[in-house]
């Protein structure tokens, strides 16, 4: 506690605030003081404990929230969370509304996910796994429109969960979420043939994890994104028209 106090001062000239807070937070981490959910010490004790403002420690906890490291809330302090699914996803939105990447960019990076996410399955995938996403794909073929668009996601999700990564899932609830308004709207103008050929790909994909051939795995993933970005660039024409 004394040397936080010692050094803060020479720390804060040469890091932003945050940067500090946030070591501080990861030695609470260490120590076993503090876990996801757990609530941080006061603004207070913060001030005693690092030498900064009232200011600038309320600063640094604003940048920690939209960071999505930790929640304010109300009445109760401040709270370690793992919202950063959510955060990434903001950036990304920021990045398409600035121009500085596309929805296909995005949808290149997602099957980059997806495919890691597949070879990291393959090999510990279960038979219970295996027939949760045969249940999609019955599911998908005998559902509304609305609930396929569902399904699709689930599918994917899970795909994604079987990894057992965690930041191969962070990545994917900041992409997913960001491509979901969109590919919504163009899976719910697409036709029946379009319908029957994503459910194709969707089989290829099971077909190949059940398999567990790697090969196999990487066309379907590859075929099923090659498939969406031509959907995509040819509703974009059509409402663009």
């Amino acid at each position: 506690m004394d040397n936080a106090k010692k050094t803060a001062p020479e720390t804060v000239r040469n890091e932003k605030i945050y940067f500090l807070v946030i070591e501080y937070i990861k030695t609470l981490v260490q120590n076993g003081e503090i876990a996801f959910g757990g609530k941080l010490p006061s603004e207070r004790e913060l001030i005693t404990t690092l030498g900064l403002s009232r200011n600038s420690i309320r600063e640094a906890l604003r940048s920690l929230e939209n960071m999505g490291i930790i929640e304010s809330r109300h009445g109760q302090g401040n709270y370690l969370v793992n919202h950063i699914g959510q955060s990434l996803s903001s950036i990304f939105s920021l990045l398409l509304l600035m121009k500085e990447c596309s929805y296909l960019e995005i949808n290149q990076l997602r099957r980059s996910v997806e495919i890691g996410a597949y070879l990291l399955a393959i090999e510990r995938v279960s038979a219970i796994d295996i027939q949760r996403l045969a249940h999609f794909l019955e599911e998908m073929k005998n559902s509304s429109l609305t609930e396929c668009i569902k399904l699709d996601k689930r599918f994917h999700d899970m795909l994604i969960e079987l990894s057992g990564n965690r930041l191969l899932k962070l990545l994917n609830e900041a992409l997913a979420s960001l491509f979901e308004s969109s590919i919504r709207e163009i899976l719910l103008s697409a036709s029946t043939q379009t319908w029957e050929n994503l459910l194709f790909c969707h089989v290829d994909i099971y077909e190949s994890l059940r398999a567990r051939d790697e090969q196999r795995g990487i066309a379907a993933i590859t075929a099923h994104y090659d498939f969406i970005d031509k959907i995509t660039v040819n509703f974009k024409a059509d409402t663009e028209i």
